[in-house]
């Protein structure tokens, strides 16, 4: 139940932090939440500021959330943090668009 609970934050947070528009030269990740449908979210761009260096993919592991992922800004420690979860597909990349 507490990864669920992680999960959720995290939904949440990414969908505040895709309203920020920050034009400093950065990096821009695809932002994107599947909640666990068979109908694929379409990508916006999400420019990322301050301490989100990474572009991330997580995907969730069918038996959690049915087949929810999310693509979005991420600290490239939180990052890995989900990189090391056995429920959790997660990647971390440094590019435009990379995600």
């Amino acid at each position: 139940m507490k990864k669920l609970c992680a999960v959720c934050i995290l939904v949440i947070f990414t969908h505040d932090l895709a309203r920020v528009s920050y034009t400093v030269m950065a990096l821009k990740c695809n932002l994107c939440i599947s909640k666990g449908t068979s109908l694929q979210c379409t990508p916006s761009v999400q420019t990322c500021f301050g301490s989100f260096d990474v572009c991330t993919h997580i995907q969730l592991r069918p038996q959690i959330l049915g087949s929810a992922s999310i693509r979005s800004c991420m600290t490239r420690s939180f990052c890995l943090i989900y990189t090391l979860n056995e429920d959790v597909n997660a990647t971390c990349c440094n590019t435009d668009l990379c995600n």
